[in-house]
C-alpha cells in the first residue's frame, strides 16, 4: 500500500500505549498536543501540560521507549512479510470514517484494499438466528452485493457468515472486520469463510496476525463494524447480547440503524421490539424498503440520505 508511513514511524504510535494509563484515544492526544509523532519524543513536559493524565513519572517513561519502538517495527515489518499491511490513525489511507467516529490505532489489512473506498453496509445479529432470519439476511445482503454496496460484518456464526456469504455469492463486496489476528481466524469454524473472504474481499482486524481475541475486543470490534458504514442492519437480536451492544454503538455514532418488522418473523426478536419502539431505528420487509428514496416516507430516512 501507499501513503503509509513507515513502520518506524507506526512503532512510535503503538509505543505510547505501553505507557501507564494511555490507551489508543490518548495516544492520539499526545500526538496532537506535540504537533506530530515524532515531536511527542522531543517535546517538553510542558507541551502536555493540559493533558491530565501525563505526569513527570508518564514524561519520563515516554522517554525511555526505545526498546519498545524497536520491538514493534520487528512485529509490524513481520506482518508485513506475510501481506498483512498497517493502517494507523496517521497514516494517510486510513478511512475518514473511522477518525470521524471511532479511531482505532491499527488496522491490519489483507485483501482487497480499494474496499477501503467503497460505500459500505454493516450487518450484525445473534449467532442463534433462526434459519428464517438467515434467509431474510441473506436476501438484503445479496441485493445490496448487487446494487453496488460492500457488505461489513464481524465474520461470527448467524448473522455475519449469512451477509458475508450472500454478498460473495452474488458477486459482490464484503469486509469481515475479525475480532482476532489475520494467522487465527474467530471461529476457527469459520476459516473456510476467512479464507474466501480473504482471497475475494478484505480483512481488518485490530490485533497482530498471530493474537487472539482480546478481552473487551468484541465490543471495540463492534464499534469498528458500525463505523466503517453509512449504516448498520441488525437482523436479530436477544435483549442482553452482542446486536444490542452493537445497536447502541451506531446510535453513538449517529449511525442509521435498520431492523427486520415484525411481519418477517426474525428470532431472537426481544432486542428487536425493543429497536422498534425506540425511534431510533428504521423499520424494514426488505431491501427495496432500505434502498427506497420514495418522498412518501416523509421524515424517515434512507441509506441515501446518508
Amino acid at each position: 500500500m501507499s501513503k503509509s508511513q513507515s513502520p518506524e514511524v507506526q512503532a512510535k504510535l503503538l509505543a505510547l500505549t505501553e505507557l501507564s494509563g494511555i490507551g489508543d484515544k490518548r495516544a492520539l492526544s499526545l500526538v496532537e498536543a506535540a504537533g506530530g509523532i515524532d515531536s511527542v519524543f522531543e517535546a517538553s513536559l510542558e507541551k502536555f501540560r493540559d493533558l491530565h493524565y501525563v505526569d513527570q513519572a508518564t514524561y519520563d517513561s515516554l522517554q525511555k521507549l526505545d526498546e519498545t519502538i524497536e520491538q514493534y517495527i520487528e512485529r509490524i515489518t513481520s506482518a508485513s512479510e506475510e501481506g498483512i499491511s498497517l493502517l494507523t490513525p496517521i497514516d494517510d489511507e486510513y478511512p475518514d470514517k473511522l477518525l470521524s467516529h471511532h479511531a482505532p490505532l491499527t488496522l491490519f489489512l489483507k485483501g482487497d484494499y480499494s474496499l477501503l473506498e467503497a460505500n459500505r453496509l454493516s450487518f450484525a445479529g445473534s449467532r442463534d438466528a433462526s434459519d428464517e432470519t438467515l434467509e431474510w439476511t441473506q436476501e438484503v445482503s445479496s441485493t445490496l452485493a448487487v446494487e453496488g454496496y460492500c457488505i461489513v460484518s464481524g465474520g461470527a456464526f448467524g448473522v455475519d457468515a449469512a451477509a458475508h456469504e450472500a454478498a460473495l455469492d452474488a458477486g459482490g463486496n464484503t469486509i469481515i472486520v475479525s475480532p482476532s489476528g489475520h494467522n487465527n481466524p474467530y471461529p476457527a469454524a469459520n476459516a473456510e469463510l476467512f479464507d474466501r473472504v480473504e482471497q475475494n474481499g478484505l480483512i481488518i482486524s485490530h490485533r497482530f496476525p498471530d493474537e487472539e481475541p482480546a478481552r473487551g475486543g468484541f465490543l471495540y470490534r463492534n464499534k469498528t463494524n458500525s463505523a466503517l458504514s453509512s449504516g448498520i442492519v441488525i437482523a436479530a437480536a436477544s435483549k442482553d447480547g452482542g446486536s444490542m451492544a452493537q445497536y447502541e454503538a451506531a446510535i453513538k455514532q449517529g449511525k442509521q440503524v435498520f431492523v427486520p418488522a415484525k411481519s418477517v418473523g426474525a428470532n431472537p426478536n426481544e432486542g428487536l421490539r425493543q429497536m422498534r419502539s425506540s425511534n431510533q431505528a428504521s423499520i424494514i420487509e426488505s431491501a427495496n424498503d432500505l434502498l427506497s428514496k420514495d418522498s412518501s416516507q416523509a421524515g424517515q430516512k434512507t441509506l441515501g440520505d446518508w
